[in-house]
């Protein structure tokens, strides 16, 4: 097939005279997952045409195109005959009435702008989104793009937004009943949050800030554990969290990382063979803490786990399918 996928474009916050990128130069966990999608297209003998991320590294099989809204989408469709559309977006770039076979999936709770052909990533976002019957695809991962390492480090790791809903202060407080440090990697526009966070947990919490992709994969695979601990608090997006797919949980099995999550989303779902699940709002005693660090799996069943649940290949095996659905009518919702 010749795959239009439409990335949702952004400016890169350390440099706003560039857009982010796929794969991403820092922060960018849906980027992320069209990078590792389009790894699995190329590799399933397939051509990409990457819309919504100009300076992107072209490849072959991959032509980067310089549309970032609605209409220089369609004018790039019209000059380039494509099969089927891929949009990452939630609608936002693509044109209306798009006489072409289109499939969304869906990155962010709540109810999809556009939810005719639309991919979910986890069952928890698919029911939030009041859906029944449209399939669930996990979150790819190409294990090429992280270092593994059995060896670990003694700290653990928050990599993402330094937000309430995205749980740091719970992962500050289980890293301070674990006597471990607590490493953030991310970026933290919401300064009260970020501001209280070290002023409670001085001696715990390490912030690094945004990490590009080597630092990242280094931070991952060197970490005791991953702590994802979301909270079903009001979000970004105006409704209650819920932790939609999750890429980081993927990257850190495939690193040989284990995961600590709470019971948010999609987190009891993915993790339950990735480490462990603690109930959202649990205080973790100092005993418990080192109780779960002690019985996580080995970084050998972590990677096993990671490319038979995630393997960006299989994933996007998956998503040809739901193509070829489109591209016969054969429509969901």
């Amino acid at each position: 097939m010749r795959i239009a996928t439409l990335n949702a474009p952004f400016r890169y916050g350390a440099d706003p005279s560039q857009w982010i990128t796929v794969p991403p130069q820092g922060y960018g966990g849906i980027q992320w997952v069209v990078s590792h999608l389009i790894d699995g297209f190329l590799e399933t003998g397939n051509e990409v045409l990457l819309l919504g991320a100009p300076g992107s590294p072209p490849r072959p099989g991959l032509t980067v195109l310089p549309a970032i809204d609605a209409p220089s989408v369609a004018t790039t469709l019209a000059e380039h005959a494509v099969d089927v559309v891929h949009d990452h977006s939630d609608g936002v770039m693509l044109p209306p009435y798009l006489a072409l076979p289109t499939v969304g999936t869906h990155h962010l709770t709540g109810v999809p702008a556009v939810p005719v052909n639309c991919i979910y990533v986890s069952e928890a976002q698919r029911r939030q989104a009041g859906s029944l019957h449209a399939p669930v695809i996990r979150l790819p991962v190409n294990a090429d793009h992280c270092e593994f390492s059995i060896a670990k480090k003694d700290y653990l790791l928050y990599i993402g937004r330094v937000s309430r809903h995205k749980g740091v202060h719970e992962a500050a407080a289980f890293a301070a009943a674990a006597g471990l440090p607590l490493k953030v990697a991310g970026p933290a526009w919401e300064k009260g949050y970020f501001n209280v966070l070290v002023g409670q947990f001085p001696h715990t919490v390490d912030y690094i800030g945004e990490v590009g992709p080597q630092q990242r994969a280094q931070l991952i695979a060197h970490a005791r554990a991953l702590l994802v601990l979301s909270q079903p608090v009001k979000g970004p997006f105006g409704t209650e969290w819920c932790e939609p797919g999750s890429t980081v949980v993927a990257e850190a099995a495939a690193s040989g990382t284990p995961v600590i999550a709470s019971d948010n989303g999609c987190l009891p779902e993915i993790v339950p063979r990735v480490g462990a699940v603690l109930n959202s709002g649990n205080n973790v005693t100092a005993s418990e803490a080192e109780r779960l660090l002690a019985i996580l799996p080995s970084a050998d069943e972590l990677r096993n786990v990671a490319l038979e649940q995630w393997g960006h290949v299989r994933i996007a095996e998956q998503y040809l399918r739901h193509f070829a659905r489109a591209m016969r009518d054969d429509n969901w919702t």
